[in-house]
């Protein structure tokens, strides 16, 4: 067994928050449909993590009506045992899941015609993801997702500071154990 080690994991926030996670730790959160359901969500990419908390911040403001700062929070994961950890980007991992969902999906057949479709296929990824994790004890998953079609997208240049971004691809990092992360600052 291999043990993986992330350090510097950015995590897009405000500056409220922010204070509360150095405070008290990360706490579980975010809709089943994000990217990998429910969990705490980083980046590898700094610029990537500062655009997100911008956009969290602008959705805040827009809600409210009050001015909130972004800012971004670092982390580590020290010494995780790889077979807790669920890499989509890895063929075995990708085979392991679709055997382990293929069960669930028997009979089952998607065809994707339009933007709504799209979004429940996303959806439906999401639900999948997170049910294999919890399901195998995995506390970390991570892939590289291609970016929804939203405008809020469009100036991804922005924000890239490598070659995957200006392409529309993020690696995403999400914990679903909050005692993994250490050394938040």
């Amino acid at each position: 067994m291999y043990k993986e080690t992330y350090r510097d994991l950015s995590h897009g926030t405000d500056e409220k928050s922010a204070e509360q996670i150095k405070a008290n730790g990360f706490e579980i959160r975010g809709r089943s449909d994000s990217w990998c359901g429910q969990g705490i969500y980083f980046y590898d990419i700094k610029k990537k993590a500062w655009w997100a908390a911008k956009r969290k911040c602008a959705e805040i403001a827009k809600k409210t009506g009050k001015e909130i700062n972004p800012t971004v929070v670092f982390a580590d994961i020290i010494d995780l045992d790889d077979d807790k950890i669920f890499d989509l980007r890895a063929y075995k991992d990708l085979c392991d899941f679709e055997k382990g969902i293929s069960q669930l999906l028997d009979g089952y057949s998607f065809e994707v015609s339009g933007t709504k479709d799209v979004e429940k296929i996303i959806t439906l990824r999401a639900c999948l993801i997170s049910y294999y994790a919890d399901k195998n004890n995995k506390k970390l998953i991570i892939g590289n997702f291609r970016q929804r079609p939203q405008p809020m997208y469009e100036h991804a240049i922005e924000f890239s500071n490598n070659l995957d971004m200006i392409f529309g691809i993020e690696t995403i990092y999400c914990v679903k154990d909050k005692d993994i992360i250490e050394n938040i600052h």
